[in-house]
């Protein structure tokens, strides 16, 4: 009776709420039916067995529990023989010893191609020092280059009084200078520039101011020549070139223009107007970078030649012809850089010639004479300029 009563409330269970537990019911019952019957018919019943006359490929209807069985994985823990384990050991230090083998035999071969290598590093060296030029030995430590602008006039020459107006200057220096003397490469270290106050005529032309590009407000604003020489020494102390106080020089410098015109003529001139004594760290002969670039030229010339071998009007045509922008595109440098005949700017690219020419092998020697002394026809006293002088 308890039983029934108990089967009755199996039955009256909510299967929608119970799904899971009535699925679970009958999978356990399929299999427990499937297991006896594999039980019952293996070891029960003998004649169920199969013969040894029966045919090997016979097919048997696979049951439930056995789909069951063969879905989940199997794990098969196989021991290996004591001789399948030193057959592997073997062929592992065989193949041990094939790997050590073919790494050294790569590092020989390796170490042969830097061998190889670095001879022909070594030879191709050696040639590039055979084809490089000898360095020559650059007696100068320093070089001053200088452009300066000064008064000027529509149709005069360099004859006429001019005042300087703009001085700036730009040191040059040896990057590689060796203990030889030998050397190739400068450099901009410093540079100074300033507006000069003319005093004889204090007056710009218009042609003086469209040429150079200074106004009237900048030089009358600007120190008088007297006074931009105090600033200049300064400047020159400052970066070691001549002793303070003494004006000596404390390094072998050299001064640098294009032409003779700016030391030679202006400075001597804007000295006798100024009534001062030229500086003896002004003194000295010049750098002609003109004079020099027409050299190097003729040098390159097929066959070599010189200035002085073509005839008078054709080297004075060249020399003529080429200023500084025509430097500049002989020596392939690029095109001339800021205004023409501003002096800072003049200054500049001045100064790239002497380091391309440097660069070249050229020795940087003076090749044009200063002298304090020379004397115009519009000079009387000191100071004193003759008007009639000047036609």
């Amino acid at each position: 009776m308890a039983m029934a009563d108990g089967f009755k409330s199996f039955l009256a269970i909510d299967p929608e709420n119970n799904i899971y537990w009535f699925i679970s019911i009958i999978i356990f019952l399929i299999a427990t039916g499937s297991l006896l019957r594999r039980v019952l018919l293996h070891k029960s019943y003998p004649a169920f067995q199969p013969t040894t006359n029966a045919p090997t490929n016979t097919y048997i209807q696979p049951t439930f529990l056995d789909s069951l069985i063969n879905f989940l994985p199997r794990l098969s823990l196989r021991k290996e023989s004591p001789q399948v384990t030193q057959e592997s050991n073997n062929s592992q230090s065989a193949s041990s010893s094939s790997s050590k083998m073919r790494y050294h035999r790569h590092r020989r071969r390796r170490s042969r191609g830097k061998k190889k290598q670095k001879a022909a590093e070594e030879s191709e060296t050696e040639s590039m020092e055979l084809v490089l030029p000898t360095l020559p030995k650059q007696p100068y430590d320093a070089f001053l280059v200088l452009d300066i602008e000064g008064t000027c006039k529509l149709g005069t020459d360099f004859n006429y009084p001019n005042e300087i107006i703009e001085l700036p200057v730009c040191i040059l220096e040896w990057k590689d200078k060796s203990e030889d003397g030998t050397a190739a490469t400068l450099e901009i270290v410093n540079e100074f520039r300033t507006f000069v106050k003319p005093t004889w005529r204090p007056q710009l032309s218009d042609f003086c101011k469209e040429l150079t590009g200074i106004s009237q407000e900048q030089v009358d604003a600007a120190p008088t020549f007297s006074e931009v020489l105090v600033h200049l020494e300064a400047f020159l102390v400052d970066n070691g070139l001549i002793e303070e106080g003494t004006g000596k020089r404390l390094k072998k410098f050299c001064w640098c223009s294009d032409g003779p015109f700016d030391i030679r003529d202006f400075v001597v001139k804007q000295c006798f107007i100024s009534q001062v004594e030229m500086p003896l760290w002004v003194q000295g002969d010049v750098l002609d970078v003109r004079s020099t670039v027409l050299q190097w030229m003729c040098a390159q010339a097929d066959p070599p030649t010189t200035p002085l071998s073509g005839t008078p009007p054709s080297i004075a045509a060249t020399r003529r012809a080429l200023n500084i922008a025509a430097q500049l595109q002989v020596l392939d440098l690029p095109p001339f850089e800021g205004r023409q005949h501003s002096g800072i700017d003049d200054t500049r690219n001045i100064a790239k010639v002497v380091t391309e020419l440097a660069r070249r092998g050229v020795c940087l020697l003076p090749n044009t004479a200063i002298l304090p002394g020379r004397r115009w026809r519009w000079m009387g006293k000191p100071g004193q300029v003759l008007e009639e002088g000047m036609i």
